[in-house]
């Protein structure tokens, strides 16, 4: 009799068993890729291989041409910003994009970044998201539609949404803004953030810790400012806040905080991007600079460029934008290099941000 009640405890305790396993199963299918979660990056011995994965590089043209892919053959960037000048119609971008990451797993054996310009309302190189404000709400029939334009042309990172706010009424990125308060804006943030990540597109926060404290336009000036604590805290938290609705990709800014680090300006500031984003707000995702080619804070011949670029990294960047002219940035990218190989310290960042680009996609795409 013993033995019988003792088989039928151990059957029960099977069968439980079983069923957990089954309902674990079937809760967590498809919830992570299994292709990429358990693969472990390795790090090149080329230390030019480890150093392209910390750029993104802007083209000219609407094709690969032989001298771009030299170029970028060469430098091994993590990924291609795309403007006007690189898009005629939707097939001919397709075509583009398509020849980008063929060359990428040919020379770094990685999917590049396609970034590309698309703020609902704001700036937009494909001319998507077009009166989607009309009647006042967001148009998200609209918004989902063109999303999924994007997606199609293979976009797989967008530069954006806008996470400032006009704190200061004339700021110059206000007409860019998708919303007049604060609240909005971050339901709109939350929202669209969610609609990228399901077709497979990385959003971009931007610009931290936000530009609606300048008058100037950084394109034209290197603006200064000097807001209250309180205002630095409210556009703090609207980063935060996109960060934690999945936000992969924070975006800084060419602005001088007078009170925070009158010396340097966002992109190139450590204060801001290491203890700021990273340690009080706690951001583990990958920190980009805004466009470092043609910015006047790097034209004015008082900052070195290549020293720039290092000082951005320094500051606790995982990537550095070079958005134009990329037979300059080739040269900035050789002169960054005899830098880095100099400098253990920089060398270890360059290394740290190599694996954690390189993890990102391999989890990502």
């Amino acid at each position: 009799m013993k033995k019988i009640y003792y088989f039928l405890l151990i059957a029960l305790a099977i069968t439980i068993l079983c069923l957990v396993l089954i309902r674990s199963f079937h809760t967590n299918a498809g919830a992570i890729p299994l292709k990429t979660y358990t693969e472990k990056v390795v790090l090149p011995n080329s230390l030019s291989a480890q150093l392209g994965q910390n750029f993104i590089v802007g083209i000219e043209g609407k094709t690969l041409d032989d001298k771009t892919s030299q170029i970028l053959e060469k430098i091994k960037p993590a990924g291609i910003v795309l403007y006007y000048r690189n898009y005629e119609n939707p097939s001919q971008l397709k075509e583009l994009i398509s020849n980008l990451q063929s060359l990428a797993l040919k020379t770094t054996n990685h999917p590049y970044f396609i970034m590309i310009d698309e703020e609902p309302g704001g700036a937009t190189r494909l001319d998507l998201f077009n009166n989607i404000f009309a009647f006042g709400e967001p148009n998200w029939v609209q918004i989902e539609k063109d999303v999924k334009i994007m997606q199609g042309l293979g976009i797989n990172v967008d530069l954006a949404p806008i996470a400032d706010f006009a704190f200061d009424n004339n700021t110059f990125i206000k007409d860019r803004i998708p919303a007049h308060d604060i609240n909005h804006l971050e339901n709109f943030n939350q929202k669209f953030i969610a609609l990228l990540n399901q077709n497979h597109i990385l959003a971009t926060l931007k610009h931290f810790p936000g530009m609606g404290v300048f008058v100037d336009d950084p394109h034209e000036t290197l603006p200064y400012a000097n807001p209250d604590n309180s205002v630095i805290s409210k556009s703090i938290n609207i980063f935060k806040d996109g960060i934690n609705n999945g936000a992969d990709f924070v975006m800084t800014c060419h602005g001088v905080y007078d009170d925070i680090d009158p010396n340097n300006p966002a992109t190139l500031s450590k204060k801001i991007t290491t203890d700021i984003l990273r340690n009080q707000v706690g951001f583990k995702g990958i920190a980009i600079t805004d466009d470092l080619s043609e910015m006047p804070f790097t034209i004015d011949k008082k900052i070195d460029l290549s020293q720039a670029t290092a000082q951005a990294i320094e500051a606790g960047h995982n990537l550095v934008l070079f958005s134009h002219r990329p037979e300059e940035t080739e040269i900035i990218f050789d002169k960054l290099l005899t830098i880095v190989g100099k400098d253990p310290e920089l060398k270890s960042l360059v290394a740290q941000n190599y694996i954690k680009i390189v993890s990102l996609k391999n989890n990502k795409f």
